[in-house]
């Protein structure tokens, strides 16, 4: 959960030009909301500011006469403070004020600003109220929004409802997916609405999982991060793509958007239960493949996968049934001798998750035909939920940031 905030100065706080006033009293209502959620915070800085009163008087002193005493760090002011993009000014700060890498966030405007976040390790909120100089990091507009951000995702208790750690099965998910049950309706037929038809609200989707990885501390377990494909062939384009490629950059974490290929479509596993069609695996592991030489970029590819021993890669998929999505996912890249960490929004209720067994020797680079998908174990879906209150806080996070304002 968050403990605290790091702010930047540089079109954070204070423009290079004239401040507007509007602006600056609505990043003071951000301090404000703050106070009231009993959050640290702090600005970090490298040089000596003033705030635009004929260079008589310094930003640290306006600021602590319109919002109490707190903590001002400049690397100039004092020679113990390391310089920003240094990790060991993020290291400062987190060690001075009793804070995880996992429980801060960083928020910035600036190159530098963005630098300093990704060597610390930080989750870094772009903002652009004044200026929009950079485009690494999670946009907001207004300090409102940010608010928002905080209030609805970063504040939460219950991260994950499942987890799952059965030998190489690693597994995450959100809450439980339903749309019967009045306590899921509301969250579920968002999801379902967003993932399969993109009518839902995914800012809501990218926002939960991106927090539920960084405050859990999941994303430190990773290398690279790819997404399960859709049903039809050559389907690689996800609602999470442009969102999860800026959660990679933050944390130096490569996104893989072509990482699995679908060559053959898939039957939609609910238009086989409408036909009285039996489904199972392979119905997914005959019908990708890996990529051998990805997208590294928007432009350039890898010469050669870089998937190999030692190396942990982060599966992310909308909503899981009985697994057969994500194992089929996993089996192609533990192939390369990879370890994987699968994600799913949501996790199917009552539902078991059926473990594969081994499918044998195969290029996991090309296209394969099994005939047999043996079953290693039956994960029970009770027995790994991990926390109960999960469901009914996404419900109300849901709900929330719909509906959210300022608190007076």
């Amino acid at each position: 959960m968050l403990k605290g905030i790091i702010l930047s100065v540089e079109d954070t706080i204070l423009p290079q030009g004239k401040p507007d006033n509007a602006i600056f009293e609505n990043i003071t209502k951000l301090i404000t909301y703050f106070k009231s959620q009993s959050l640290g915070f702090v600005v970090l800085t490298n040089r000596e500011w003033k705030f635009n009163d004929n260079n008589k008087t310094s930003l640290e002193t306006m600021l602590k006469s319109k919002w109490g005493e707190f903590n001002y760090y400049c690397s100039a002011q004092n020679s113990q403070i390391p310089s920003k993009p240094k990790a060991d000014a993020i290291n400062y700060v987190l060690n001075a004020m009793g804070w995880k890498d996992t429980e801060a966030i960083y928020i910035g405007a600036s190159e530098n600003d963005m630098r300093t976040a990704v060597n610390g390790g930080l989750l870094f909120l772009k903002a652009t109220w004044w200026s929009n100089k950079t485009n690494y990091g999670f946009e907001f507009d207004t300090p409102k929004d940010i608010a928002r951000f905080i209030d609805v995702f970063c504040l939460r208790e219950h991260f994950w409802c499942h987890e799952i750690k059965e030998g190489s099965f690693d597994y995450y998910s959100l809450a439980p997916f339903s749309t019967m049950k009045p306590e899921y309706t509301l969250y579920s037929t968002d999801a379902r609405e967003t993932a399969k038809y993109g009518r839902g609200h995914p800012e809501f989707w990218i926002s939960a999982i991106i927090t539920s990885l960084y405050f859990s501390g999941v994303h430190k377990k990773i290398d690279y991060i790819c997404v399960y494909p859709g049903h039809q062939t050559g389907d690689t384009k996800n609602v999470m793509d442009e969102a999860i490629s800026i959660f990679g950059k933050c944390f130096r974490k490569n996104y893989i958007p072509d990482l699995i290929q679908r060559h053959t479509t898939a039957i939609k596993s609910q238009t086989a239960r409408n036909n009285n069609m039996q489904i199972c695996h392979l119905n997914q592991l005959n019908t990708i493949c890996l990529q051998p030489k990805p997208m590294k970029n928007n432009t350039e590819r890898y010469k050669k996968s870089p998937l190999k021993h030692g190396k942990r890669v982060l599966l992310i998929d909308d909503i899981c049934t009985r697994g057969y999505s994500i194992e089929s996912g996993r089996a192609y890249l533990e192939k390369t001798g990879a370890k994987v960490v699968m994600v799913t929004w949501l996790k199917t209720i009552n539902t078991d998750i059926q473990m594969l067994d081994d499918i044998g020797d195969f290029d996991p680079y090309s296209v394969n035909t099994f005939s047999t998908a043996p079953v290693k174990k039956i994960i029970s879906y009770s027995n790994n939920m991990v926390n109960h209150l999960a469901p009914q806080e996404l419900q109300a996070q849901f709900q929330a940031y719909h509906n959210w304002e300022w608190k007076p």
